[in-house]
C-alpha cells in the first residue's frame, strides 16, 4: 500500500507539494513508490518515497548557544 495517496500534501526538500500521480513498486527487493509532486508554483517533480515527509521538517536547533552558565561553576 503506498505511503501517500493523491492529493496529499507532502513536503520535498522543506517545500509543500502535492502528490498528483504514483507507483506502487511492491515487487522489488526493497519496495519503494514513486510520486510526481506539485509544488504551488505548478513546476512538477519526481520523487521516491525516501525523499518525502508528511510533516515540515523541524528547524536544527543548536543547543551549543543555549547553554547557561551554571555549566561551567565549580561550587
Amino acid at each position: 500500500m503506498p505511503r501517500f495517496r493523491i492529493g496529499d500534501t507532502v513536503f520535498l526538500d522543506g517545500q509543500p507539494a502535492k502528490v498528483v500521480w504514483l507507483s506502487e513498486n511492491a515487487n522489488e527487493i526493497e519496495p519503494m513508490d514513486e510520486y510526481i509532486v506539485e509544488f504551488e508554483n505548478k513546476q512538477r517533480q519526481f520523487a521516491i518515497s525516501s525523499k518525502l515527509t508528511a510533516q515540515k521538517p523541524q528547524a536544527v536547533y543548536n543547543r551549543e548557544h543555549d547553554r547557561g552558565g551554571c555549566h561551567d561553576q565549580t561550587y
